[in-house]
Parts: structure tokens; sequence; C-alpha cells
């Protein structure tokens, strides 16, 4: 039994070398941090510049678990930015929302239909160029088991727990993320820049995506606090407490407290970045690699909570969080040093936020969406 369990351990490890494979634009980290992600909350949106392939991250790893092209893997075109030189663009802009819809409640079908039957398959969804008040209604609406259609209704639907949507989302290297509360509330955001399209060694041979590999993924992903409490607990032999980073950061911030769901987030993320036999997915080492999955917990979950919960820069010791986050967490430091410009950029995002939708999501989808809100 207990080599059964190394056995299927270490081929969680391997789905990470097979992801890493089929991506030769980004490093092993990068990778590593969205694979982490998307197995802690489902949903992912991907931020940087137009020029980086952000969708391959997420193809990538589809490629790896299932067949492609095939009904596990949805590539979905979010905004028709080419409608604008059309001669109708309102129309035509209609048209696609209206098969983008039908997509992904296919999608949602399949993955559904999987579920019941007890079948340990994943199905991907990729959203690719998404609009900002597209993220929104993609990554708070569908999480929350809502859609809405080009005609303007909102219908419930069923999402089901194998189903992983990832979203890409345009954002210049010169400019930073315009956080929402929507978007922090039910996805984990992954911000990339142009550092991190590092290329991994030449990829060797890829082999074909394997049924034991899906169920592994499924399997794995830590859903549950009690399951995430359980996982460290074994890990960490040395008792020490995993969230005390977070702890420490929320003092000096002079934070009075954070929501139990930015504990949760954060604790689900690094259990998830452990594998069943208690190896690190970024670093083999429990050490390092809990303390680079605190850094990225910090800096993708716990941090932007924190903006979105209107804290105002004068209230941020920055020495005091330098001293503290500059030899062990340099990722939450650098989303630090930016946090003056991005509290500027939340409150413009707030401002204008009505007027933003209605343009943004076109013609239906964007006239209930602004009435609704």
């Amino acid at each position: 039994m207990q080599r059964c369990e190394v056995t299927q351990s270490y081929g969680e490890r391997l789905i990470v070398d097979h992801l890493v494979e089929r991506v030769g634009a980004y490093n092993r980290e990068v990778l590593v941090n969205y694979y982490v992600a998307l197995k802690a909350k489902r949903f992912v949106v991907l931020a940087g510049s137009s020029t980086l392939d952000k969708m391959s991250l997420a193809q990538g790893l589809a490629e790896a678990l299932v067949p492609v092209p095939g009904r596990q893997w949805s590539l979905l075109q979010a905004h028709p930015w080419w409608v604008s030189r059309s001669g109708n663009p309102g129309q035509l802009a209609l048209l696609h929302a209206r098969f983008s819809s039908l997509k992904l409640l296919e999608a949602l079908e399949e993955a559904g239909v999987s579920e019941d039957a007890g079948l340990p398959m994943p199905f991907f969804v990729g959203i690719d160029c998404m609009s900002p008040a597209e993220a929104v209604c993609y990554f708070d609406d569908l999480p929350n088991s809502r859609m809405w259609l080009p005609d303007g209704r909102v219908v419930r639907v069923r999402v089901p727990h194998n189903l992983y949507v990832t979203g890409s989302l345009d954002v210049e290297d010169r400019e930073l993320m315009v956080l929402s509360p929507e978007l922090c509330g039910q996805a984990i955001t992954i911000r990339l820049w142009q550092d991190d399209a590092a290329p991994n060694a030449r990829a060797r041979s890829r082999g074909e995506p394997r049924l034991d590999r899906q169920a592994m993924f499924v399997r794995a992903a830590v859903r549950t606090p009690d399951q995430a409490r359980a996982r460290l607990a074994q890990v960490l032999t040395d008792k020490s407490a995993p969230l005390g980073p977070l702890d420490e950061v929320v003092r000096r911030l002079g934070v009075q407290g954070l929501s139990p769901s930015v504990y949760e987030e954060a604790l689900l993320y690094l259990a998830n970045a452990f594998a069943e036999d208690g190896h690190g997915l970024f670093v083999e080492a429990v050490s390092e690699n809990l303390a680079i999955a605190q850094d990225y917990a910090l800096a993708q979950s716990v941090l932007p909570h924190v903006v979105t919960g209107r804290l105002e820069p004068s209230t941020v010791r920055h020495d005091e969080l330098k001293e503290y986050l500059t030899p062990r967490f340099p990722r939450a430091h650098a989303w630090i040093e930016r946090l003056p410009t991005v509290r500027s950029n939340v409150r413009g995002a707030r401002r204008t936020r009505s007027d933003s939708v209605s343009v943004e999501l076109g013609p239906g989808l964007a006239v209930a969406r602004h009435v609704a809100h």
C-alpha cells in the first residue's frame, strides 16, 4: 500500500514536468505557481502584456492531461475586439457572444455529466483576451453559479467541481493591475511580467495524455480547510505555523483583521503546493518550498484583499515591511513597493466601473450587468 501511494504522489510531480515540457515560454516557477493556483481555487486570471502568450499556460496544462482537441478543453475568445473594424460591430458582437455562451454552457454540461458518473476527468476552459468588465462577469458571476446571456437574461447554472477556468487579461508592463473586490473574492489573479518569459530548457518529446494523470490531478487537489490543515500537518514535521507570515504582514500593515475566506484561500494555496507524498512542487525541499508558496500566497491572495478592503497607503509602515519581507518574500515585497500606485488605480476603477461595464461588454449583456449593479 505504501509503495502505491508513493507512485501516485510522484505522478503529480510528473504532471508538473509535462506542463514544463509543453510550455517553453515560461520558467518552471511561473508554471508551478499557475498549477498550484488552479488546484487551489479552480478560477485563475492571467494578467500581463499583450505580447505574452498567457493562454499557453492553460492550454499546456490541458494538453498534459486531456486529449486536445477534445471535449475536455474549450477555448473561448472573449471580447471580439475585431468587430470595431467591421461594418456592423453591434450585430457581430452579439453573434459572437451567443456563440461563446453556447460553448461555455456545453462545457458546463459535459463536466457535470462526468462528475455525476463519478469519473475522475477534469474539464478545462480558457477565456482569452477579456476586457476588465468581462473579467468580473466571468470570474465573479460564474463561480457564484450565475451566467449572463447576450439577451440580458441571467440564468442559474451548475458549476461542477471538476471544471477549471482560466482567463487572460491584457495589462501592459508599465501598468499595474486594476483590482476589484469581485475579482479578488472568486479568483486568483497571477500578474505576469516580461521577465517571467524566461524560456525553459528545450522541450523533450511529448507523451500522450493518460487517464491516470487526470485522476491524479483531480484527487491531489486539496479543496477544504480541514484537508489543507491535515496535509500541512503531515508535511511540516517541525510544527511551524504555515500562516505565521500572513499574520505578521497583516500586523505590520496595521489592518484590524481579514475575512476568514482570505486565510482559507492562503491555506489552500499552501497545501496544494505540496504533493501527497510531502515533497514540494516548486522545489522538493519542504522548508524552501513552503517559503516560496507563502510568498506567492501573500502577493496573490492576501495583499490584493488588503488593498481592495480600502487600506490607505498612509497606514502602511514601509520600513517595517521591507525589513520583514526583503530577505524571504521578494514577490510580496515587490507588491508592497507598488502599493501606492495600486491603491490609486483601485480608487479610479471604482469611480469608472459602471461606465466601463456598459462600454466593454457589448449590447444586451452590458445593459443587464449595468442595471444589476
